[in-house]
């Protein structure tokens, strides 16, 4: 019989419930070590902007150091409580279908979430690490869902037209599952975590691994939310993008693998959180990419920052072998 804590080798509360169980938002996030930081920045602006809600932070996480774990329960205060769901071996992904360099099996961990939640909350936010919160979120977590097992938001033009393609759904309500507003009681009552745990080890290659199995499977069981609550940004160096984006948003989804933590992107609006955070004296990994390092060199550059240009450039040739 399938059973979803058989994925959990351990659950660790750090902090006690702020408030009653009916008053709490639960917000969900699955990481492991590599994604601590920009995951704890999340949180940090999620906390910083809905100061007047309890908050119920549910982390599914793998091999955490005991740096990022001091860290995380620096997250808890009075109004913010934080769970750890320890994700053990058993969980299993079919690598072939992790086809972008930067998945990984901890990307599909949101499909185990709402069944092993299903006795602490009807109602449940999901939000991916590469997120930001510009604004606060009780309008999106107090959306209705009637009978739709997911509140979503739509995908851009480019991804909707690949996926039609790809798949036979209606590619034209394609979302993206960075931000998932679920309703707990339908999802399990549907099986949702079974059906996708099979889908994605049925041995077929998903082009986008757990969205597109998340978007077979919702079809026509789906709430379309405004944009606002998960604006896509593609960055480049200067991160220039992000002086585009509508006053309105309230949650700031920086897709593909650029990534602004990294220190070849001169994002602001990820520094202003980092500072607000646990992580805030922490180093910034320098890079994915050998090619990130000459081009932030040059970016430093053309602004006179002659000195952190060298750095970079140095950077650049010693890791040309």
């Amino acid at each position: 019989m399938f059973d979803s804590k058989n994925y959990i080798s351990r659950m660790e509360i750090l902090s006690k419930d702020a408030a009653e169980s009916s008053e709490l938002v639960h917000i969900a996030l699955a990481f492991d070590d590599n994604y601590a930081m920009p995951a704890g920045v999340t949180i940090s602006s999620l906390i910083y902007h809905n100061s007047d809600i309890c908050l119920c932070f549910h982390l599914f996480v793998d091999k955490l150091s005991e740096n990022n774990l001091a860290k995380i329960k620096e997250l808890a205060n009075d109004i913010v409580s934080v769970n750890l769901y320890y994700i053990n071996d058993n969980f299993q992904i079919n690598c072939d279908t992790l086809v972008l360099g930067y998945l990984s099996a901890m990307s599909c961990v949101r499909f185990i979430i709402p069944d092993i939640l299903k006795n602490k909350t009807d109602k449940l936010l999901y939000i991916d690490s590469d997120i930001l919160c510009l604004n606060p979120i009780n309008s999106l977590y107090d959306t209705e869902l009637g009978d739709n097992i997911a509140g979503v938001i739509p995908d851009d033009d480019g991804m909707q037209s690949l996926i039609k393609d790809l798949y036979t759904i209606n590619y034209k309500n394609y979302f993206n599952a960075g931000v998932l507003l679920i309703n707990v009681k339908k999802w399990v009552k549907n099986n949702i975590t079974e059906l996708c745990m099979n889908t994605i080890n049925n041995g077929k290659v998903y082009r986008f691994a757990d969205q597109d199995v998340l978007n077979i499977l919702l079809e026509n069981n789906t709430r379309l939310l405004p944009i606002k609550y998960n604006t896509k940004i593609h960055i480049t160096t200067s991160c220039k993008e992000e002086k585009e984006i509508a006053p309105y948003t309230v949650l700031l989804h920086y897709v593909t693998g650029h990534k602004p933590w990294y220190q070849t992107f001169d994002s602001h609006l990820f520094k202003k959180y980092l500072s607000l955070s646990p992580w805030k004296n922490s180093n910034q990994p320098i890079t994915l990419k050998r090619s990130w390092l000459r081009h932030y060199a040059k970016y430093c550059l053309k602004r006179g920052k002659v000195g952190t240009a060298l750095k970079f450039y140095y950077l650049y040739i010693r890791n040309s072998n």
